[in-house]
């Protein structure tokens, strides 16, 4: 056992990010149909409040952990890594009892005031030791991810995911005859299944596995930082990531407040703009699907840049910046490209709207930007410039803002004004982090590896994805007429940038599982160089 390459940790966390992505589907399929539209209504209630009680829960302290823990063991020091666990975990006890005592004990008040509706209550009250359990399995995801072995982070993720959806169906029909309320706060309680669960197994791989990965530290004893000193840096780290985890549904809020009012001020019927909201957040969840492995990216990074730091290795620090940038835009290039030319066929298919394909091509050049973010986000905490992501996306939401108050209630434009306001913010942001890279660490975009050859690649296969469909919707379904098609394309423009040099096989064989048989069998076919 040893650490992981930055780039296999953000693998392996890229394809358990795309199996939860898989069983959630069952999730999003099955729920409806299990708590009925009412029940749904509920839990929509609920979910907001969800979100921020685990967003106070956690802190923003796993990046914290991972991040001192990365430097600690650059120094080579096994004990200061114990330390900063023990004290991260520590204040995660503390922040996830807070929060569990606050949902449990106060959920009739946050039914009342904060949601309207005494319905929720039971379900609230159910939500407080998911709470707790996801506080204790970020400690130990962040002691992982700060060795660079995300393996058990990845194991946990689709544990956790496959016992709450299980938990979730069997829940549901169990308490359903109960009536609906209580059918709601057994999807809840799935919550406390699925993340005791992955607590168990990050818990267990601690004990197996953590004395083996702390052996493999040369010890130097540095000096130890005071306890009081560990926990006051690890609170700073965590405050400014706890403060960008709250703009994200802020830049969202711009939609759901400012685009009803500018829309009704544009001449908008109400059913008209209930439309509008609706096809705007489809396809702003398709915009976003494509980042899998750029979020999988930006966990990984931050320990690898914070290890590069400690060590004072600049040229390791731009080596692994410019390697996470060429695979965010590796990545989103295409996925930009196929969204825009399938962006019809494919809301039809997901959603029966081909509508929603309108505003997706606009957003389709957000699976680049969202990526670049991610991937720079990552290189700026690695190196502890906290602050500065965050300042940068304050600047998005700003735009944000502004934008939707100015294009919405253009009636030319509508709801596509929206679209337009979150494609031009996610583009601030990300040029806004390339520069603060750049003054950092200096040009870390291989433009002919990173932008030309996929470009390149990407505009040919999207050309002839554009013809394959084109042709095939009149001799098949909408389905095997679009699906088909891509998964070619895709295919084809890997094996183009494996043939012009961009894709190496050292890139894959970092893909879990077939990864070295797959580049050995490339490479004697001809399709890669080295």
């Amino acid at each position: 056992m040893t650490k992981e390459s930055f780039l296999r940790g953000a693998a392996i966390l890229a394809a358990a990010s795309a199996v939860n992505r898989l069983i959630g589907l069952v999730y999003m399929v099955a729920l409806p149909r299990l708590i009925f539209d009412e029940g749904m209504g509920l839990y929509q209630l609920v979910k907001p409040i969800h979100y921020f009680a685990a967003v106070v829960a956690i802190g923003g302290m796993p990046v914290g952990i991972a991040k001192l823990i990365a430097e600690k063991a650059a120094l080579g020091s096994a004990q200061e890594v114990k330390r900063v666990f023990r004290t991260g975990l520590l204040l995660l006890l503390i922040s996830g009892g807070v929060v569990a005592l606050a949902l449990s004990l106060g959920a009739p008040w946050f039914a009342k005031v904060l949601a309207k509706d005494a319905g929720i209550t039971p379900t609230l009250r159910a939500l407080g030791p998911a709470c707790f359990f996801l506080a204790l399995s970020a400690g130990f995801r962040g002691f992982f991810q700060g060795l660079q072995y995300m393996t058990p982070t990845a194991i946990s993720q689709v544990a956790d995911q496959v016992v709450r959806v299980a938990a979730t169906i069997g829940l549901s029909l169990y308490f359903r005859p109960r009536g609906l309320e209580l059918a709601v706060m057994g999807v809840a309680a799935a919550f406390i299944l699925g993340e005791l669960t992955g607590w168990l197994i990050l818990a267990g791989a601690y004990l197996l596995q953590g004395p083996q990965l702390l052996r493999e530290l040369k010890e130097k004893r540095p000096q130890p930082e005071p306890r009081r000193q560990l926990a006051g840096r690890l609170i700073s780290l965590a405050v400014p990531a706890v403060v960008a985890t709250i703009l994200w549904p802020v830049m969202q809020l711009a939609d759901s407040l400012l685009v009803p009012l500018r829309l009704q001020a544009a001449g908008f019927d109400p059913a008209a703009v209930r439309e509008g909201l609706g096809h705007l957040g489809m396809a702003l969840t398709l915009a976003q699907f494509p980042n899998i492995v750029t979020v999988a990216l930006a966990t990984s990074l931050v320990p690898a840049i914070s290890e590069a730091w400690a060590l004072a290795r600049d040229r390791l620090v731009k080596h692994r910046a410019e390697e996470a940038l060429r695979m965010a835009l590796i990545f989103g290039i295409p996925s930009c490209a196929a969204l825009y030319v399938l962006a019809e066929p494919l809301c039809q298919i997901l959603f029966s709207y081909g509508q929603v394909g309108e505003p997706l091509r606009i957003l389709a050049a957000g699976t680049v930007t969202l990526g670049v973010i991610q991937a720079t986000t990552g290189v700026l905490q690695g190196l502890g410039a906290m602050a500065v992501p965050v300042r940068n996306l304050c600047a998005g939401v700003l735009l944000k803002f502004a934008l939707n108050f100015l294009l919405v209630a253009n009636p030319s434009l509508g709801v596509l004004g929206a679209a337009w306001s979150t494609t031009l913010s996610w583009a601030l942001v990300a040029a806004l982090n390339l520069f603060s890279v750049f003054r950092r660490v200096g040009g870390v975009v291989n433009w002919r590896q990173a932008v030309l050859l996929p470009g390149l690649a990407a505009g040919a296969a999207s050309a002839l994805l554009y013809l394959l469909q084109d042709t095939l919707a009149h001799f098949l379904p909408a389905a095997p007429a679009a699906l088909g098609p891509l998964a070619f394309c895709f295919i084809l423009y890997f094996l183009l940038l494996m043939i012009w040099g961009s894709l190496s096989r050292r890139d894959v064989e970092l893909l879990p599982g077939l990864g070295g048989f797959l580049g050995s069998r490339l490479q004697a076919w001809g399709f890669l160089r080295r």
